[in-house]
């Protein structure tokens, strides 16, 4: 009996340093690596990106994002909020953002970015000349969060991006939601970890993105 008690303090000592102070505002960016413009090819805008998220005070599933009174109608907070810490008994703490002067919405551009010219499409700013004869592409975030997991041995935490995307070009004349997705498991929720999973996550998210405007099937990546 005391060797499980000293096996079960061990453990919540590792995920509470792994986790560093859960307490505390963490700030992470994330952003793709940007491939080059194709020197030909059909040429879209990213007209428009909506985060439509929508936060909770007390979610019923860590999943669901969630903030602090008086940030939860805070724009300039939730507009760059990535995730909530927890501690090892799954309590909401502090949260995690994007740096002053990023948003959400700005990675889920440089996203869509990315995968278009991986697809072959030249994708142009709205100042550029070419933007008049451009494919104008629109997109609505309805997730985009990573969360934390508690466990007695191990945790995990897990990234889920949701964007729909609507513009004239196959197979999202429609409209089409494309998932991202990565869930990591290990024994502390440290910086890395979350680093990690929320990058791993946007990748998956553009590479399903451009496999759709490849025809392909897509996958949702969980190791």
């Amino acid at each position: 009996m005391r060797s499980r008690t000293v096996c079960l303090l061990a453990a919540m000592v590792v995920l509470l340093i792994g986790s560093g102070c859960a307490t505390n505002r963490g700030i992470i960016d994330i952003r793709p690596t940007m491939g080059p413009q194709p020197a030909s090819g059909e040429l879209v805008k990213i007209e428009r990106v909506t985060d439509g998220r929508v936060f909770e005070l007390a979610p019923s599933v860590s999943s669901i994002p969630s903030l602090k009174h008086g940030e939860i109608e805070d724009p300039a907070i939730t507009a760059r909020a990535l995730a909530r810490k927890r501690n090892s008994y799954g309590k909401a703490m502090g949260d995690i953002l994007l740096p002053e002067g990023r948003t959400v919405v700005g990675v889920v551009s440089e996203a869509l970015t990315k995968a278009f010219r991986e697809a072959g499409y030249q994708v142009v700013a709205g100042d550029d000349p070419k933007a008049a004869t451009a494919i104008p592409v629109e997109a609505d975030i309805e997730q985009f969060w990573s969360w934390f997991t508690p466990g007695f041995w191990a945790i995990s935490v897990e990234f889920e991006a949701k964007v729909k995307i609507t513009g004239d070009v196959n197979p999202f004349q429609e409209g089409e939601v494309v998932r991202g997705y990565f869930k990591r498991r290990g024994q502390a929720a440290g910086t890395g970890a979350w680093t990690t999973t929320m990058n791993q996550g946007l990748g998956n998210l553009i590479e399903n993105v451009r496999d759709r405007l490849k025809g392909l099937e897509v996958s949702a990546e969980e190791p």
